[in-house]
């Protein structure tokens, strides 16, 4: 929490943030204990990270925004923001029974916090967020862009973050340094092109061809819909594992 500020004022931007989100009345029911709890105790996990009202407001949204895309998978996704899982955590330890009911009642059911180690196949996982992300953003499911889910790490700086971006029509990640800027080559994982969502059962043949045959009119065919990583390492935000230390078991998934 920015000590210049007084609590009244802080919580006053963190209303302020909420209210201006397309996720605003999910959001407003947040419990207002939580800003303070996840201020003075997020550090302890997440070094570094910053602790002001605006960059609590805008990880809280991307929690909202991977619950929706959670509760509404026929499998485990991952999480691919350690700014919002930072939340998450905080709001696990403040009050878990509360979380709970928050995501029964907007969300139709429980969304149970699944460490990494319980969570599958992670390249999977986080390719089920990234369908569900594009397809509430209103984006064609098989890519190229990606949703504010994906890139909030980056857009925020968060210090061992995970970043994510299109390059040559691919989705390209990679980890976060404690400044939040990205650190090495990028890998690309398969899961997440066009051909590994396809193989997944993620996305329609139809969709896939749509994709493929966009790829193709732009001369990145190839790069768009295949391939697998172009450098780092396998591990967090690394090839086939996605990137990312947590996710949420649903549906048929662990945890649920």
């Amino acid at each position: 929490m920015d000590v210049r500020e007084t609590p009244r004022a802080t919580a006053r931007t963190v209303e302020s943030e909420f209210a201006q989100s397309a996720h605003a009345c999910v959001l407003g029911d947040i419990p207002p204990a939580l800003f303070p709890y996840w201020a003075g105790n997020a550090q302890r996990e997440f070094p570094r990270i910053p602790r002001d009202a605006s960059f609590y407001a805008r990880s809280a949204e991307g929690l909202i925004m991977f619950f929706d895309c959670a509760a509404s998978a026929a499998r485990p996704c991952a999480l691919p923001s350690r700014a919002a899982d930072a939340v998450w955590h905080a709001w696990v330890r403040m009050d878990a029974s509360s979380l709970e009911r928050f995501c029964v009642r907007h969300f139709g059911k429980k969304i149970p916090h699944v460490e990494r180690a319980q969570m599958g196949p992670m390249g999977v996982a986080l390719a089920a967020c990234l369908v569900q992300a594009r397809r509430r953003a209103a984006m064609p499911a098989g890519g190229p862009d990606l949703p504010r889910l994906f890139t909030l790490d980056d857009q925020l700086g968060m210090p061992g973050g995970f970043g994510y971006r299109i390059i040559r029509g691919r989705v390209a990640c990679s980890l976060l340094d404690q400044l939040g800027r990205p650190i090495g080559r990028p890998s690309f994982p398969k899961a997440l092109t066009a051909l590994g969502l396809y193989e997944a059962g993620l996305i329609s043949g139809a969709e896939y061809a749509e994709r493929r045959d966009a790829g193709s009119a732009s001369g990145d065919g190839g790069a768009a819909v295949g391939g697998d990583c172009d450098g780092g390492d396998s591990g967090d935000g690394g090839c086939g594992d996605g990137g990312s230390a947590c996710g949420s078991g649903c549906g048929g998934g662990c945890g649920s």
